[in-house]
C-alpha cells in the first residue's frame, strides 16, 4: 500500500469516528428534546391540577358566606335589607358559578343518593323509606364532582307503608 492510500484509509478511519461522534450527539440531542416535551406536558397538566385545587379550596372558603346570606336573608324582616342582601348573594353566586359551580337539585320527595347527599337525620312520614323530607344545607358540585353533599333529612317511612312492602 502507498502512502497516498495510508493517507485515504486514516482519512476514512477519521471519517467513520467523526459520523459515530456525530449520530451519539444527534441521538443525545433527540432524547434531549423528547424529554424537554415531555417536561413542559408533565409541568402543564400539574400546574392545570394545582389551578383546580386552589380553585376548589377558594369556593370551599366561599361556601360559608352564602350559607350565612341563605341564614341572614331567613332572619331579616325589613324588605329592602332583604332584597339588598339578596342581591348581594345572587352576585356572589353569579361569579362562582362562572368558576363551574352548581347547586345540587334537591327536592323533598325524591330519593336519597348518597353519592350526592348527606342524611343527617330520618324522621317518620308519609314518604316511603329513604326518601328525601327536607333539605337542611345546600350541596354544591363543581365540575361535576360533589365539593359538598346537600345535608337531607329523610323518611323512615310509615307503618302503613312499611307493610305494603
Amino acid at each position: 500500500m502507498n502512502k497516498e492510500e495510508k493517507e485515504i484509509n486514516n482519512i476514512q478511519d477519521d471519517l467513520d469516528v467523526v459520523k459515530k461522534e456525530r449520530d451519539e450527539y444527534l441521538d443525545g440531542w433527540k432524547r434531549a428534546k423528547a424529554d424537554f416535551i415531555n417536561y413542559k406536558q408533565e409541568e402543564t397538566e400539574r400546574i392545570r391540577k394545582l389551578g383546580g385545587v386552589v380553585k376548589e379550596m377558594l369556593i370551599l372558603d366561599v361556601l360559608p358566606v352564602l350559607d350565612s346570606f341563605e341564614l341572614g336573608i331567613s332572619s331579616v324582616s325589613d324588605e329592602q335589607s332583604k332584597k339588598g342582601m339578596e342581591l348581594i348573594k345572587m352576585q356572589l353566586e353569579d361569579v362562582i358559578k362562572r368558576y363551574g359551580l352548581e347547586r345540587i337539585s334537591v327536592c323533598v320527595g325524591d330519593i336519597f343518593n348518597p353519592s350526592l347527599h348527606e342524611a343527617i337525620g330520618e324522621e317518620k312520614s308519609e314518604y316511603p323509606e329513604g326518601v328525601i323530607i327536607e333539605e337542611v344545607n345546600i350541596g354544591y358540585m363543581l365540575d361535576g364532582k360533589v365539593l359538598r353533599p346537600t345535608k337531607v333529612k329523610i323518611s323512615k317511612g310509615s307503618k302503613e307503608i312499611n307493610n305494603k312492602q
